[in-house]
């Protein structure tokens, strides 16, 4: 019995000496954190200087109304008037998109379950938006102002 116990004993330091240690790529490189502010129809001004890399977005909705935060990185040579002119017309703003990257959702003065956590390509455009109505025939948040955009270096 005792071979039997000290055999099972050494197969379990054995395996927990042998096991690979997992890394995540939070704990190899801290990433920034950027707390993205709601109001009504416009997000507070982002930082002036955002770095590349590894970056944490939260969300709160400081206004009376539900909005999202919508994060995109923006095709190359797409412009905000571009962007505008579309989401005006009703188009798909996806089409000037060329990645999607997230979308955090709140009801007013809230702020959701959630987080983004993005490595962002510096020289990249990132386009920031909600695109909610008040009501079906309103116009997008957007078109009324909630939006912006940032170039990570």
């Amino acid at each position: 019995m005792v071979p039997g116990r000290l055999g099972l004993a050494l197969i379990f330091l054995t395996a927990a000496s042998w096991s690979p240690s997992v890394v995540s790529a939070q704990e190899t490189r801290s990433a920034a954190r950027i707390d993205i502010v709601a109001n009504d129809y416009a997000f507070m001004p982002l930082p002036t200087r955002i770095a590349g890399g590894p970056t944490i977005f939260s969300f709160v909705n400081q206004g009376k109304v539900n909005h999202e935060m919508s994060i995109g990185r923006v095709r190359p040579g797409v412009t905000i008037d571009d962007v505008l002119k579309v989401s005006k017309e009703g188009g798909r703003l996806r089409d000037l998109v060329t990645r999607s990257v997230g979308i955090l959702v709140a009801g007013p003065g809230k702020s959701p379950d959630g987080r983004i956590l993005v490595d962002l390509i510096p020289g990249e455009t990132y386009l920031l938006l909600c695109n909610f109505k008040d009501t079906p025939d309103a116009p997008t948040h957007m078109t009324l102002g909630m939006y912006t955009t940032f170039r990570p270096q």
